[in-house]
């Protein structure tokens, strides 16, 4: 599950399922666009959620996959809001051009420190996200994450200061999250992601702040070869359909689908995860140089976190969410041993 982040070199669409023709002329058309990469475990079970929807729904019911987008996920909710698509699974960057509540889950760099902490702040933050989403139009399908994001480099890095000297990729469509990396001190460069790889070979940028998982996929590490060992953020998002379109399904069906979706979501998560340790694990093979993170480092990247949140509260995630996330951690952290945030 762009950011927010993803895929370069791929057809701009992947179209899946069986001919329109086969359907009467009531049938419901889901039409679900995602930029995760075409043969990735996400895209895998995405595909199965769709077998399992028509084996459940029959001709009632027609969903079609375009995987690969590569336009990014700002313009698929551009095409969702012109009816062009109907559905989409979008990271936080995408699900905030509706509803900025849902940058909370991501766009909050070193606010959570393991999976414990984001799944347990998702599920109590979720109704109010969901009731956001809701108010502008669309349902949730599912909740997914796709990895935590790494520093990948060019040069060896350890401490933030040492990236200050480098190019860094930023996402396209994010100007604050420009603005707040040149307020700290860096060097961003705005690009799509197709981009990355061409910038990479090129020297206009020199570090790249993705999952492994795209890392590996898109070989990034083959010219960035260095890895810092630190969860910067997790990439978190959901799959979401226009609600005047959900709402034609018949409900008892509609429940049968969103259970197959919750299914769909729980294996989404747990094969993500798993498949970005594998990634590690193969990039190394190729020569990746994981850095490890000192204590000192790991303070000193916390401190850099902590010096983006004024600027990231309200300009980025609504002040109420902000504080409700940090609120829901603290209580977390003090019963399970986990310190102050």
């Amino acid at each position: 599950m762009k950011r927010s982040f993803l895929p370069a070199g791929l057809a701009l669409a992947l179209i899946l399922g069986v001919a329109p023709a086969a359907f009467p002329a009531d049938t419901v058309e889901i039409k679900l666009a995602t930029i995760l990469p075409v043969g990735t475990s996400g895209h895998q079970n995405l595909m199965e959620m769709r077998a399992a929807w028509q084996k459940a729904a029959g001709p009632a019911v027609k969903l079609t996959i375009y995987a690969g987008m590569a336009e990014g996920e700002p313009l698929l909710v551009k095409k969702m809001r012109a009816r062009q698509i109907n559905a989409a699974l979008l990271t936080a960057v995408g699900l905030s051009e509706i509803d900025r509540s849902v940058s909370s889950l991501q766009l909050m760099p070193m606010m959570f420190r393991d999976w414990r902490e984001v799944d347990h702040v998702r599920e109590k933050v979720r109704p109010e996200l969901e009731a956001r989403l809701r108010a502008k139009g669309f349902e949730v399908l599912f909740w997914g994450d796709a990895g935590w994001v790494r520093y990948f480099s060019k040069e060896p890095g350890a401490y933030p200061d040492d990236y200050k000297k480098m190019k860094l990729f930023v996402l396209a469509g994010v100007p604050r999250q420009m603005e707040i990396m040149r307020e700290l001190g860096y060097q961003p460069v705005s690009l799509e992601t197709e981009q990355i790889l061409p910038a990479l070979t090129t020297g206009m940028v020199s570090v790249v702040p993705v999952p492994p998982f795209l890392a590996n996929a898109l070989q990034f590490n083959r010219q960035a070869k260095y890895m810092l060992d630190l969860n910067w953020a997790p990439i978190v998002g959901a799959a979401i359909v226009r609600s005047d379109v959900w709402q034609k399904i018949p409900p008892a069906l509609r429940a049968q689908l969103q259970a197959i979706a919750a299914a769909a979501s729980e294996k989404i998560r747990t094969q993500t995860r798993a498949e970005d340790d594998d990634a590690i694990v193969a990039m190394k093979k190729n020569g990746l140089v994981v850095q490890s993170v000192t204590p000192p480092v790991l303070a000193a990247w916390r401190a850099l976190a902590a010096r983006s949140y004024p600027m990231i509260r309200g300009p980025i995630v609504p002040p109420e969410i902000f504080d409700r996330v940090q609120g829901v951690l603290a209580e977390f952290r003090a019963a399970h041993g986990g310190g102050p945030p």
